[in-house]
């Protein structure tokens, strides 16, 4: 469950093995439960987001540095079998299934080591459980998991295999990874070698009494070591174990990060863009970063991570804590140790919306009101917690404090996780209250603070022992890192991991639902010009689309694009074809006839204008305010549009849709019947004159007409030069709109003077398409008869088509109404005859008259009507002025629509429980 997914039940837990696990509970309930569990165990032992706890015994461990037996609970899940003792922070373990040898029982008479099992590692160590009072059932489950690890890991070599093979061949496959940047730069600083040599071996007897690697004991001891600060050799090997980025690297696909950055740097992006810009900014002190062999390092860091995870690419922030990383471990290990920070540690912090940023703020103003709520009246006043939380966090201290001193910060944080930037902002923040408390506005607060930051000193490095440089300015030093972090520890160091994220629970609802409020109101006020609907009613209209999205989501793809921050705010939400059918038939006036799903499918691909299967919310609000709220001249236009090629093809007309209702078609019969047989008596040709392009046929023309017919048909183009623009309308197509009208009345009470009005409308349109196509042909005969050599030249006052009169809509009067007024052919004739379908001409074409070569004169003139004449006839009929000009209210729409949906959803049939299924009951 995510805020780009929604929910998906877990369907393995219908067919986990398990013991002592009650029945009792609904399957949903189970899930959540299971699923609360599994983030829990992931956070206590810095576990990949994917790892799903399987379930936990309680047990004793034997601790071979101090010959007890310490009771705990042991934990299983698909990779790993995990530690923790009652007492809290005694001790705990992590074994990875892929270092497991062997799993054996142990029989023993000794007092405490009853019920054992004896785990042996790859690397020849080993760890005795015992008093496992299911001890049979948890070896078989680790039997069964070590099963699923050996098929994993064959498959995943396989498949690494075929693809490092193709890799090779890769021509952008031509550089080299670097190792840790300390191997090819000096510190500017460095930390003199008689206290680097004694931490080491400090580090190497803690390795021989708890062991090293992954599987060592974890103590507290071990936390006191982390806190005086890792050796500069050891980190690479420390810090992706504590930070668990080492089981990420080994459980992914060898060769996947030179992949990814081949991937990364043979296509263009706004991540790659915003890297660039952002690469001489990170760490510009260190020497590693004034060279291009440091520079490469990171642009290939930060690449290969954004083309990994493109919901989160590249933010700022992310090039200082990758530079730090790259100075103590090679390219690949930086990388996934900024994967297990931007995914594990910090989530949602590196975002375009820094919500885990915006959260924590929440968090570290509730600790400060609890431990230190003087102070955090005067920060709240000043409006300080939200300046100084993003600076500090994003970074992990690395942008505000000397990297020598800001680096035992990250030590820390690897180790504990993110407790420890509250830990040490809250100590930070004491240490200054009293200077705090003095200050008047939020800049001097804020330049107190920096100039305390800057003053941090790590008392290991000679340099900083007196004082520090700043643009030749003497900077004095405030504290060491040292004695800061001891403070932060010994002060808040009774802060933890689960109540931090319990906090951080409490406050991301309220981050969230701001943050959404913010981009609804973005969202509406970008669609607000079209003038169809008022604010209220967009803003339900954008909540019913997402609560749509949200129903659709359990079986298909989240419709939220990752959508980059420059891009209209409307893109964020998009409807493919079935969502928005459905939206239509529910709230526009025009879903309710039986030709709906037509209708809808063809206003889909007018309003499709990129052709990607998606209608986002501005053109959504255009389809069904076009259908709903638009004025009557623009409602009628559309209709007439949806009925023109290439919405509307010659196949739909040979093989017309069936009717779904019989007592509509067999009331519409006699009235269609006479249509046609109008037809029929004006010597027309129904199905050979269909309009389509002779020239240009194929997918390029159906694109270029639909984009055309969109630009004419939106809003923001009400001018007369559009409407006369329109391509005419064919006989074939005529029939079919009218056909459509009716059945939009059909869905109306029953009115005898509405159905005469229509068939009058009607019959006068046909009479109107008949007269144009024997005057065009008359006109057409006669210039043809005065067409001779003489004439090579045509002037450009001359029109090659001349017109028929022609009916359009006169000046409105003081009522708001349009006359019907006659057009000469010299006043519309060359606007007509841009909309009539034809070849383009060539020199051919007219430059031998006497072979009678004039390919235009060869077709004859056809049965056609413009969108004027369609205009000007229908706004005659009053029953179809008084639809076309009804606006609904789409606040009770929706309303209403959400009542059948409601009711639609309480008749689906209830999912299969936890109870129908085969299971072992735990």
């Amino acid at each position: 469950m995510d805020e780009k997914s929604g929910y998906n039940e877990d369907k393995e837990l219908l067919k986990k093995l398990s013991i002592n696990v009650p029945r009792k509970d609904s399957f949903l309930k189970r899930d959540l439960d299971a699923r609360a569990h599994s983030e829990a165990y992931r956070l206590k032992f810095h576990l990949p987001n994917s790892e799903k706890l399987d379930g936990t015994s309680d047990a004793t461990l034997w601790t071979p540095y101090n010959k007890h037996h310490v009771w705990g609970t042991l934990y299983l899940s698909q990779n790993f079998v995990c530690f923790d003792s009652r007492v809290a922070n005694l001790v705990t373990l992590v074994i990875p299934l892929r270092e497991v040898n062997l799993v054996e029982k142990v029989e023993s008479q000794n007092i405490g080591s009853d019920l054992a099992m004896l785990i042996t590692n790859k690397n020849a160590s080993s760890h005795l459980f015992s008093n496992l009072k299911d001890r049979e059932f948890v070896m078989r489950k680790i039997s069964e998991l070590l099963s699923r690890i050996k098929v994993n890991l064959t498959t995943s070599i396989s498949s690494a295999d075929s693809n490092l093979e193709s890799s090779h061949h890769d021509e952008a496959n031509n550089w080299n990874p670097q190792p840790a940047l300390m191997t090819l730069f000096e510190f500017p600083n460095p930390t003199p070698p008689t206290i680097e040599s004694e931490k080491e071996s400090n580090w190497e007897k803690h390795f021989y009494i708890y062991g090293k690697g992954i599987t060592m004991y974890r103590t507290v001891e071990l936390a006191k070591i982390v806190l005086t600060g890792i050796p500069n050799g050891l980190r690479r090997e420390l810090w992706p174990i504590f930070s668990g980025a080492m089981t990420d690297m080994s459980m992914a696909e060898p060769g996947l990060y030179r992949s990814l950055v081949n991937q990364a740097f043979s296509k263009s992006s706004t991540a790659n863009d915003e890297i660039e810009r952002d690469l001489h900014r990170s760490l510009p002190e260190h020497p590693a970063f004034q060279s291009e062999i440091g520079i490469c390092a990171l642009r290939r860091v930060l690449r290969a991570y954004a083309c990994r995870n493109p919901q989160i690419g590249y933010c700022q922030a992310m090039n200082i804590v990758a530079s730090v990383l790259l100075l103590f471990c090679t390219e690949e290990e930086s990388f996934w140790l900024l994967a297990a920070v931007c995914e594990q540690m910090l989530p949602d912090y590196y975002n375009s919306r820094v919500v885990g940023a915006l959260v924590d703020q929440g968090v570290l103003d509730d600790l400060t009101r609890t431990h230190l709520p003087e102070l955090h009246a005067k920060l709240d006043d000043l409006g300080m917690i939200r300046m100084i939380s993003l600076s500090w966090f994003l970074t992990i201290f690395l942008s505000v404090m000397h990297y020598e001193s800001a680096v035992l910060v990250v030590d820390c944080f690897f180790y504990d996780g993110a407790k420890v930037i509250f830990q040490l902002a809250l100590a930070i923040l004491e240490n200054n209250q009293d200077a705090l408390l003095m200050c008047k506005d939020e800049g001097e607060a804020m330049q107190l603070l920096t100039n305390y930051l800057e003053g941090v000193t790590n008392d290991e490095i000679s340099d900083n022992l007196i004082s520090l440089h700043r643009d030749h300015e003497v900077i004095v030093k405030s504290i060491s890192i040292q004695n800061l972090l001891y403070e932060s520890y010994s002060k808040y160091g009774s802060l933890t991991a689960s109540g931090i994220e319990r906090m951080r629970l409490r406050h991301r609802l309220r981050v969230v639902q701001s943050l959404e409020d913010s981009v609804s109101r973005n969202v509406v006020r970008s669609v607000a010009s079209f003038g169809f609907f008022t604010q209220d009613e967009l803003q339900d209209l954008l909540a019913l689309v997402r609560e749509e999205q949200l129903c659709l989501r359990g079986s298909q793809p989240a419709r939220i694009a990752n959508i980059d921050p420059s891009t209209p705010h409307y893109e964020m939400f998009k409807v493919d074809f079935e969502l928005f059918q459905s939206l239509f038939t529910g709230l526009s006036p025009w879903g309710h006839c039986s030709h709906a799903e037509t209708l809808a499918a063809r206003l889909f691909r007018l309003m499709d204008r990129d052709e990607d299967g998606f209608l986002n919310f501005r053109e959504l609000v255009g389809a069904l305010g076009m259908t709903s709220s638009a004025d009557l001249t623009q409602r009628l236009k559309l209709l007439y549009t949806l009925h023109l090629p290439p919405l509307l093809s010659p196949s739909e007309i040979e093989s017309p849709q069936q009717e779904s209702d019989a007592e509509v078609a067999a009331e519409a019969t006699d009235f269609f019947d006479s249509f046609e047989q109008q037809a029929s008596c004006l010597g027309y040709d129904f199905m050979n004159s269909a309009t389509s392009p002779d020239s240009a046929e194929g997918p390029s023309w159906r694109k270029m007409s639909v984009s055309s017919l969109h630009s004419l048909v939106l809003p923001s183009n009400p001018s007369r030069l559009h409407s006369k623009a329109m391509p005419c309308m064919a006989q074939p197509y005529f029939i079919s709109l009218w056909k459509t009208l009716y059945d939009m009345f059909h869905a109306e009470p029953e009115d005898e003077e509405t159905y005469h009005s229509i068939a009058s409308i009607g019959t006068l349109l046909l009479q109107l398409g008949d007269v144009n196509k024997k005057f065009l042909g008359s006109r057409q005969a006669s210039v043809d008869s005065l067409h001779s050599p003489s004439l090579k030249v045509e002037t450009p006052s001359s029109p090659r088509f001349v017109s028929p009169p022609n009916l359009v809509l006169g000046e409105e009067d003081d009522n708001g109404n349009s006359s019907v007024n006659m057009e000469s052919s010299e006043s519309s004739g060359s606007n007509y005859a841009l909309a009539l379908p034809a070849s383009p001409s060539t020199d051919e074409d007219e430059k031998t008259p006497n072979n009678n070569t004039r390919k235009k004169s060869d077709s004859p003139p056809q049965w056609s009507i413009t969108l004027d004449q369609f205009l000007a006839s229908a706004l005659t009929g009053a029953p179809i002025v008084s639809f076309f000009e009804r606006r609904i209210n789409l606040i009770e729409t929706i309303e209403r629509f959400r009542k059948r949906r409601y009711v639609r959803l309480q008749s689906w049939p209830p999912e299969p429980t936890a109870a129908s299924s085969p299971e072992r009951k735990v």
